[in-house]
């Protein structure tokens, strides 16, 4: 996606091969290679807090695209709520307190990650059907687990 469509407050989506990062479009500038680029607010585990960053910190060479997410916040009011953290000093959490998390706190909405809810419930999918199967071994119970995770993964970014 192109930056130059994206507006303050708007939600991107940064894709990996197992999930997606998602952070808040600023509407602070910086140039990188001539040219301009709209600064990025997220909490990673790469910088461990909320951080204000320029876009090719935070997205390097990966698909970026808009994501469905949207709250009932204006955007001067996600920008905020999104800095208070950065004050804060918010400290991430791959659990309870993720790049999920912190963009639908912004946006307003329940915080909560469906990409983690998901893989929880597709891991739990892959255990229950390694129970069931006769023979169970450590491996077949692995490759289950692992398989019911990236499935559920999956089917999650698609709608993020």
């Amino acid at each position: 996606m192109l930056p130059g469509k994206l507006l303050p407050g708007d939600i991107v989506a940064v894709r990996y091969p197992m999930y997606k990062h998602l952070a808040i479009v600023s509407d602070q500038l910086s140039t990188f290679n001539g040219q301009t680029f709209p600064n990025l607010i997220s909490l990673s585990y790469r910088t461990g807090t909320v951080q204000e960053e320029p876009w090719h910190s935070v997205v390097g060479n990966k698909v970026v695209e808009r994501s469905t997410i949207s709250g009932n916040k204006s955007s001067r009011s996600v920008l905020s709520r999104a800095r208070t953290c950065m004050q804060l000093n918010i400290q991430y959490d791959l659990l309870t307190f993720n790049c999920e998390h912190f963009v639908r706190y912004a946006c307003g909405l329940s915080v909560e990650s469906v990409q983690i809810k998901n893989a929880f419930y597709g891991t739990a999918i892959g255990v229950a059907s390694c129970l069931l199967l006769p023979k169970v071994t450590l491996t077949r119970f692995a490759l289950l687990a692992t398989t019911g995770a990236i499935a559920s993964l999956r089917h999650t970014l698609n709608k993020i």
